[in-house]
């Protein structure tokens, strides 16, 4: 076909104008998809991964700062070597998240510095409980090691002066190994220096060697208790800036999203400028061109038909045939391409919204309460735990709304709280600086409030609720005072009870001489009655304890209160005023003495707490008359103190429910509801801010039981005859007890340790054996009882012991229900038990 020179220059033109346009609208179009399709990868392969990541590395260092108090709680060896694999297991958790985070391998953002000293804490940590363990072990050597002393003066037979010197040197040096500070301590040495000065040289000279090494083992504790101390809070310090550090990972990480969106924007914007410029060249081409290039034209009609429709958010437009010239396929071809590169843009759009919806959920289902607030205070964003730990109301909380007010709508502080006018207090230095402060409402919640300065201003806080931790901590370790305490009262009752049997029995024995003078009768007869006090108190040391059954008796209130009068003036210190106003007269109630001293003791105790300025602590009794009969003694422990309030007053007797951050275990009041309940009565209290506090106890009356009048020995001798075999390690009780048995008729032949007394049985024919317990040897009275029952079936046997009775069974293994005679006892108390064990085996 011959075309004219003109047509032929337009169809030239019109055809170079198609070829530059396509080639640039292919240019612009891939240029553009592929720097959208850099920008949005790295969602994928940077941030997402970085962000998920740093969350789970904050998530363990939490995890590991908040294992690390349960080391120092670790009583035994197996223990804190359980506790040590936990930790270091979250340790190496912390570890190898923290090599995948690009932000803890730079020295520069001072993560790796924080691993390693948080590595070196908490390893110092547990080599310092490994150490205090050894310490306890040392601390209990020492013990026994003074004890042994005492009874290696008793067994010298020293003189009274000479052992009064050592027991004395030896109870200091036993308060100085529970020494509460270096102060404590430091007194005690110069205590036990003088009083060795005054000594002289009339000492063992072993006391010094243990004197010495017992003030440098508490001085070691001490020093110990403090270094956990300090190493807890250095763990928390570092688990507070590694938690810093990975916050400005994430901002830095969140300033890449919002530059990387720009960018994102930019491409599009720039790629769309450029199509349309270039769709706007083409369209005046093809406008030249038409008549000579209809069927070009056509074809990229339809190219601009799947462009329009790409992009209005169509993808379902059909692919374009080609055929249609070199030109033109070569459009299709590169709007292929552009079509293909835009579906897997909007494909990565919708990722990353889905990816942004996922981490909503995760902000809005995390367990703390978050908060963000601007520089102006007001409020931007927050999560449904934030209103939930802070009992807000719903209608309060909503975007824009100032501090200040959603302040004045949070439940109000305790007074125990630190010490902050408000939670106005807390807003300036938010401003600023990180803050990390416990908070205690009125409704007893602790709430654990870390806050965290933005860089444009404003802070962002998360709020979290340890109130039960905190209880459970506070449990856990007075529970383990309290069990360390059961030791120690119950070993020293034991060697106290020996001691008071001894006296008791000589006393009674002195007692017993028919030509002694009445001067040393009554002398006598006061020693005794002081060594019946000293019994008494080992048995409300034991109550204490919780060591001790229950006891019931029928006891005069009016006459229990009169003795405590003394240990409570003591007990309560000066400037408290003990009044007593007795009006049961003579009323018995059946309860366990001991339980009922030990409530009235607790009472009075906290009246004291609650009057460190002074006042008055009154005790009444009275007999409310019902119905024309008086069937009960109400007891009244009242004081002046500061009073509690209403929601305080509430919740007293629940257990483990303390006004006092850490003295106490919260059972007190909880020990002595459930004393009084057992024992038939009721407790009710009453309390007006700062007027007092009353507590009214109720127990019903007891037809009173005539006392046992003391028959001096030698007028009745009720055991004439009975040859008794005696087992006892310690020579005075056993001397004793002989030569009380032997005024009472019986025939004794009193021996040391059970294999003395095992062939002693099988040479001779006795009528009752009486054996203690704990012999002192690898020997034991229940083993000796079990061989003599072997081979003297039809023998009666007696035990007799000064341990209370869970001792006696977690040392000797005694059934419960094995008889035993208490140390110290009677004379009338050894005869009855001998002949009741004589009656049962008939």
């Amino acid at each position: 076909m011959f075309w004219p020179n003109s047509i032929r220059r337009r169809w030239m033109l019109t055809f170079a104008v198609l070829v530059v346009t396509t080639f640039v609208l292919a240019a612009v179009g891939m240029l553009a998809l592929i720097n959208t399709r850099a920008a949005v990868q790295g969602f994928d392969e940077e941030i997402l991964p970085s962000v998920a990541k740093s969350l789970a590395l904050a998530e363990r260092v939490a995890h590991l700062a908040a294992s690390a108090p349960y080391v120092t709680e670790a009583t035994i060896p197996s223990k804190l070597t359980q506790e040590r694999a936990e930790l270091q297991l979250r340790q190496n958790e912390v570890e190898q998240l923290a090599k995948e985070l690009p932000l803890a391998r730079e020295s520069t953002s001072g993560m790796p510095q924080l691993l390693a000293s948080l590595k070196d804490s908490i390893a110092a940590l547990i080599e310092t409980k490994r150490q205090d363990l050894f310490h306890r072990e040392d601390a209990r050597a020492q013990l026994y090691a003074l004890g042994q002393l005492q009874r290696d003066a008793e067994a010298n037979e020293l003189s009274m002066a000479r052992r009064q010197r050592i027991d004395v040197l030896v109870l200091t040096l036993q308060a100085a190994l529970s020494a509460a500070n270096e102060e404590d301590l430091e007194s005690l040495r110069q205590n036990y220096a003088q009083r060795e000065r005054a000594a002289g040289g009339d000492l063992p000279t072993s006391i010094a060697s243990h004197a010495q090494s017992i003030f440098l083992l508490r001085a070691r504790q001490l020093e110990s208790e403090d270094r956990k101390v300090f190493l807890l809070a250095s763990i928390r310090f570092l688990s507070d800036e590694l938690t810093a550090a990975v916050n400005r990972h994430v901002s830095t990480i969140s300033a890449d999203v919002a530059s990387r969106r720009d960018l994102v924007g930019v491409a599009a914007r720039s790629g769309l400028t450029a199509v349309a410029a270039t769709f706007l060249v083409a369209c005046i081409a093809l406008a030249i061109g038409f008549l000579t290039l209809r069927g070009a034209l056509q074809g990229l009609g339809k190219v601009t038909s799947s462009m329009t429709s790409l992009a209005e958010g169509s993808d379902r437009s059909e692919p374009l045939e080609s055929g249609r010239g070199r030109e033109i396929d070569a459009l299709i071809d590169a709007f292929e391409v552009f079509r293909a590169n835009s579906l897997e843009m909007r494909r990565m759009a919708q990722d990353i919204a889905e990816k942004k919806t996922l981490l909503q959920t995760v902000f809005d289902n995390i367990n703390d309460g978050l908060s963000v607030f601007d520089a102006e205070g007001r409020l931007v964003t927050w999560n449904p735990q934030y209103v939930a730990l802070l009992r807000l109301p719903q209608e309060a909380v909503r975007e824009g709304v100032p501090i200040s007010e959603l302040q004045k709508k949070m439940p109000p502080l305790a007074q125990e709280a630190p010490d902050l006018s408000g939670f106005e207090a807390l807003n300036w230095p938010r401003q600023l600086h990180a803050l990390d402060v416990d908070l205690q409402f009125q409704d007893g919640r602790v709430l654990s409030i870390r806050s965290q300065p933005m860089p444009d201003g404003g802070f962002v806080t998360l709020y979290n609720d340890t109130s039960e931790r905190r209880a459970l901590e506070l449990q856990v370790r007075q529970t383990q005072k309290m069990d360390v305490l059961g030791q120690l009262t119950g070993g020293v009752a034991h060697d106290f009870n020996n001691l008071l049997a001894a006296i008791i029995s000589n006393l009674q024995l002195l007692q017993g001489q028919p030509d002694l003078p009445e001067a040393a009768q009554r002398f006598a007869r006061r020693a005794l009655q002081a060594s019946e006090r000293g019994a008494s108190l080992t048995m409300r040391l034991l109550a204490f304890a919780r060591r001790q059954p229950l006891q019931r008796e029928s006891l005069e209130v009016d006459r229990i209160l009169e003795d405590l009068r003394e240990l409570l003036e003591h007990s309560v210190g000066h400037g408290v005023s003990v009044k007593l106003d007795l009006q049961a007269g003579g009323t018995h109630v059946f309860v366990d003495g001991g339980q009922l001293e030990n409530a009235i003791l607790n009472l009075a105790l906290n009246g004291a707490a609650a009057m460190p300025r002074g006042g008055v602590l009154e005790i009444r009794t009275r007999l409310p008359v019902q119905q024309n009969a008086v069937d009960r003694v109400e007891i009244t422990v009242s004081d002046t103190g500061h009073g509690m309030p209403q929601h305080v007053l509430e919740r007293i007797f629940e257990p483990f429910f303390s006004t006092r951050k850490s003295e106490g275990s919260g059972l007190g009041l909880s020990i002595i509801y459930g004393f009084i309940r057992q024992s038939g009565g009721d407790i009710q209290a009453q309390s007006v801010a700062d007027v007092g506090t009353s507590f009214h106890i109720t127990l019903p009356v007891a037809t009173a039981q005539p006392t046992r009048a003391d028959k001096p020995l030698g007028t009745v001798r009720p055991l004439d005859g009975l040859l008794t075999l005696l087992v006892d390690d310690d020579v005075d009780v056993r001397e004793s007890t002989r030569d009380l048995l032997e005024m009472q008729g019986a025939e004794v032949v009193a021996v040391e340790t059970a294999a003395t007394a095992l062939m002693l049985l099988r040479e001779e024919r006795f009528d009752v054996l009486l054996s203690d317990v704990g012999l002192g040897t690898d020997e034991d009275g229940l083993s000796l009882m079990r061989e003599v029952e072997r081979l003297c079936p039809n023998l009666p046997i007696l035990l007799m012991s000064g341990l209370p009775s869970d001792l006696l069974a977690r040392r000797y293994g005694v059934p419960p229900a094995t008889r035993v005679l208490r140390k110290p006892f009677m004379d009338w108390e050894l005869t009855e038990a001998v002949r009741s064990v004589l009656s049962v085996r008939g």
